[in-house]
C-alpha cells in the first residue's frame, strides 16, 4: 500500500474465519499449502495486510500444544468431488509454515480463539448435582435454576475429533455418548460450561494463553491473540443465570463486604443467591463480575506481552449471539441497550479504556448495533470491528460414513500436512436429484448486500467507530469483492491507528474527522449512504498542498475546496500540521433529501395514529423523538434505516391491517 509505511502505525484491513476445518476444500484448493497460496495472493491483491484464524476452536487447540489434547481435523475434496474428513489427536504445526510465509510476504496474523473448551477442564469436571448440592467443589458453572452447566447445549459438542470413531461406529454425529460426560437437552440454555473466576479454570486458560504467545513470538509476523466473545466463551458468564456456585459467592462477600443471606448448606442455594444478588445488589454483583472479567483479561494480557512486548489481546464482542444462542430474550429493541447485554456477561467497555495490550472489537452484526454500543466502542483508543459474513445453509440428510475399502483417493488423502491422519471418512449432504447439481455437495453460501451495498460495513466502521482494524469474514474467503476493498484499502491503511476528531456537530451521512500525528494534518471523509454525496471541506488557512493519501499524489492547496464522495466513499487526505480543518458542508441529493423527510413525517404520523388508537410498541415515543430530531437536523443515514425498523414497520403493519 503506498500509504502504508508497514512500521505497525496505520490501520490494519484484514479477512478473519470463524471456522478453519475447510481449509482442504475451501478457496478451490486440494491442499493446506495450496489454500495458503491463494490467501497470500488475494490478501495482497485486495490490500488486506492482516489475517484472524483459529488456532483453537470449539474444543481445544489445533497445533500440537503441550499443555492441552489437541484437535485436528478438516475437510478435503477428491478430483471426482467427494468429501472426506480426515482428523488427528497430533495435529502438525502449519502454523509455523504460516507465520514465515507472511513474514516473507508482509503479511500479519492474529490467533483467534474461540474458546468453548480445554480437555484439561474437560477432564476435571463435577457435574454431580447430588455432590455439588452437598458442598463438593465443581469448576462448571452453577446456574439460577439450581442446575450445574454440564455442556454449552448447542451444535458444538460432535466437534472433538474423539467423538469421530463413535459416530462413524453408530452411524450419526448427533446426540452420542460425547467425550469427557458432556451433556445435551439439559433443562437450560446455552451458555459456558466453566467458572471463569475458579482458579482451576483461570490457570488452564491464561496457561494456553502463554503457550501460544511463547510458542509463535519468534515469528514477526504473530501479532496477538484474539478471543471470540460468544455465548459459551471460557472468559466471561455470558449472561445473569450463571455464577452462583459456592466459590464466586464467597470471593464476592470477601471482596465487597456484601453478606448473602442464604443457607451455605442449603440445596437450592444457587437459586436463592440468584434471586438475592439479581434483585436486592444487582448493581453491585454486576460491576464486580465485570471488574473480575476484566482482572482475568489483565492476566491474560501479562503473559502475552511477556512474550513479546508488542502483542497484544484482542476480545471480539458478540452481544447477539449472546441473546440468541445464551439467554434467549428475543429481538435487540426489548433491551434497553446491547451495553446492558455486555455488562450483564461480564464485560464493561470503559474498564478498557486505558488498557494497554488489550483491545475489543465489535461484530457488526445487525444484532449486536445500537448507538449505545457504537458510542462506548468510539470511546476505546484502538477499538475495531469484524464485518461477520453470516452464512446460509442446508445440509439436507447429512451423512457421515465409513469410506470404502478399495478408495484409492481416500489413501491419497489421508496425508495430512505431509503426516498421515489417524482417520479419514467420507462425509454427504443428500437431496432429491435434480439433474442439475452433483452428486456429493453441500449447500452453503454467504448473503452478501447486493452491488455497491457490499461497502456499507467498511463505511459505518469508520463513521460509528473510527475503527482501527477491520477484518471481514465467516467460513470462507469472498473472492467476489477485491476491487472494492483495495479501493478502501487505500485509503484505510493511510491513516494513523489512533482516534481522530470529529469535524462538526454530526458524522451524518458523512463523517469528517482530523489528527495531527506525526508533524502533518490527517483528515478523512466517509460516505454512509449508497448515494453520492458533495462535500465542501473548509480550512482556517490555503495549505501549500494536499496529499490524497490513497495515491500519495499532491493536490492544488485551496482554503475551500470540494469533494465528491461516491457510495459508501472514504477519502483520506493530509496537509501541513499548520492547517486546521474549521467546518464541512454537506450536500447530498436534493431528491432523496426531499424523500426522505416525506417518509420520516409519514411515519411520525404513523406513530400517532397507532398511540392515538391505545396500542403500545415499546420505544415508539423514542423512535418519534428520534425521527424528529433526524429530519431537523439532516440526519439522513439514520433517518432511512430507522425508516425501515421494527417499530415504523410494526406501527405501519397494524395500522393497515
Amino acid at each position: 500500500m503506498p500509504g502504508d509505511p508497514g512500521d505497525g502505525s496505520r490501520r490494519e484491513l484484514g479477512i478473519q474465519y470463524e471456522d478453519p476445518c475447510g481449509t482442504g476444500f475451501s478457496e478451490g484448493a486440494a491442499t493446506r499449502e495450496q489454500w495458503l497460496e491463494r490467501i497470500i495472493a488475494y490478501a495482497r491483491h485486495s490490500g488486506q495486510k492482516l489475517l484472524v484464524y483459529p488456532v483453537a476452536w470449539y474444543h481445544g487447540p489445533q497445533f500440537p500444544s503441550q499443555r492441552e489434547p489437541s484437535d485436528g481435523f478438516d475437510l478435503v475434496v477428491g478430483h471426482d468431488r467427494k468429501q472426506y474428513i480426515r482428523w488427528t489427536t497430533h495435529p502438525q504445526d502449519w502454523y509455523a509454515h504460516l507465520l514465515k510465509r507472511f513474514g516473507q510476504e508482509g503479511l500479519e496474523f492474529q490467533a483467534s480463539l474461540t474458546l468453548m473448551r480445554l480437555g484439561s477442564l474437560m477432564q476435571k469436571m463435577n457435574i454431580d448435582l447430588d455432590s455439588i448440592k452437598g458442598g463438593a467443589d465443581t469448576i462448571n458453572n452453577m446456574l439460577w435454576n439450581d442446575q450445574v452447566q454440564a455442556g454449552t447445549q448447542d451444535w458444538t459438542p460432535i466437534y472433538n475429533v474423539r467423538n469421530f470413531p463413535k459416530a462413524l461406529e453408530l452411524g450419526s454425529k448427533n446426540n452420542l455418548p460425547w467425550v469427557y460426560g458432556e451433556k445435551t437437552h439439559q433443562p437450560y440454555h446455552g451458555g459456558p460450561i466453566f467458572n471463569p473466576l475458579h482458579p482451576i479454570v483461570q490457570e488452564a486458560v491464561i496457561g494456553f494463553a502463554a503457550e501460544i504467545a511463547t510458542h509463535y513470538a519468534r515469528y514477526p509476523a504473530f501479532k496477538g491473540i484474539s478471543f471470540n466473545m460468544w455465548h459459551a466463551t471460557i472468559l466471561w458468564y455470558a449472561y445473569l443465570h450463571a455464577g452462583y456456585d459456592d466459590y464466586t459467592v464467597s470471593l464476592f462477600e470477601k471482596e465487597t463486604g456484601i453478606t448473602i443471606p442464604v443457607d451455605r448448606k442449603a440445596a437450592d442455594r444457587f437459586s436463592k443467591r440468584y434471586a438475592f444478588l439479581t434483585y436486592n445488589c444487582r448493581p453491585a454483583w454486576i460491576a464486580w463480575r465485570c471488574w473480575k472479567t476484566h482482572e482475568l483479561c489483565q492476566r491474560i494480557r501479562d503473559v502475552v506481552v511477556a512474550a513479546r512486548a508488542d502483542l497484544r489481546v484482542t476480545l471480539t464482542l458478540f452481544p447477539g449471539m449472546v441473546l440468541d444462542t445464551g439467554a434467549g430474550t428475543g429481538l435487540s429493541h426489548a433491551q434497553s441497550s446491547m451495553l446492558d447485554v455486555l455488562r450483564e456477561a461480564g464485560i464493561d467497555t470503559t474498564l478498557f479504556r486505558d488498557e494497554p495490550g488489550i483491545e475489543l472489537d465489535l461484530s457488526f452484526d445487525p444484532k449486536s448495533l445500537d448507538q449505545p454500543i457504537l458510542n462506548a466502542m468510539h470511546a476505546l483508543p484502538r477499538s475495531g470491528v469484524w464485518i461477520f459474513n453470516s452464512w446460509l445453509e442446508d445440509f439436507g440428510k447429512w451423512k457421515w460414513f465409513a469410506c470404502a475399502p478399495d478408495d484409492p483417493q481416500a489413501r491419497e488423502l489421508a496425508v495430512m500436512d505431509g503426516k498421515l491422519a489417524e482417520g479419514i471418512f467420507r462425509q454427504n449432504s443428500e437431496f432429491p436429484p435434480d439433474g442439475f447439481w452433483w452428486d456429493s455437495q453441500w449447500r452453503i453460501s454467504a448473503a452478501f448486500p447486493a452491488g455497491v451495498h457490499f461497502m456499507e460495513g467498511y463505511a459505518h466502521a469508520v463513521a460509528d467507530l473510527d475503527a482501527c482494524r477491520i477484518t471481514r469474514g465467516g467460513l470462507y474467503l469472498d473472492t467476489a469483492h477485491g476491487e472494492e476493498i483495495r479501493k478502501f484499502a487505500l485509503a484505510y491503511r493511510a491513516l494513523p491507528n489512533r482516534k481522530f476528531e470529529t469535524v462538526g456537530a454530526t458524522a451524518d451521512p458523512v463523517a469528517a474527522r482530523t489528527l495531527l500525528h506525526d508533524s502533518k494534518r490527517y483528515f478523512y471523509l466517509v460516505n454512509r449512504e449508497y448515494y453520492p454525496i458533495k462535500v465542501e471541506v473548509a480550512l482556517d488557512q490555503s495549505p501549500g498542498t494536499v496529499t490524497d493519501l490513497a495515491t500519495q499524489k499532491n493536490l492544488p492547496g485551496s482554503q475551500r475546496w470540494e469533494v465528491l464522495l461516491g457510495p459508501y466513499d472514504l477519502r483520506s487526505f493530509s496537509m501541513g500540521s499548520e492547517v486546521k480543518v474549521v467546518g464541512v458542508s454537506v450536500r447530498p441529493p436534493a431528491e432523496i433529501a426531499a424523500a426522505l423527510k416525506a417518509n420520516g413525517e409519514k411515519a411520525i404520523h404513523e406513530i400517532k395514529e397507532f398511540r392515538a388508537s391505545g396500542r403500545l410498541i415499546l420505544g415508539m415515543d423514542e423512535m418519534q423523538r428520534g425521527i424528529e430530531s433526524a429530519i431537523s437536523e439532516g440526519r439522513l443515514a439514520w433517518l432511512r434505516r430507522a425508516l425501515s425498523g421494527y417499530i415504523v414497520s410494526e406501527c405501519r403493519a397494524q395500522i393497515a391491517g
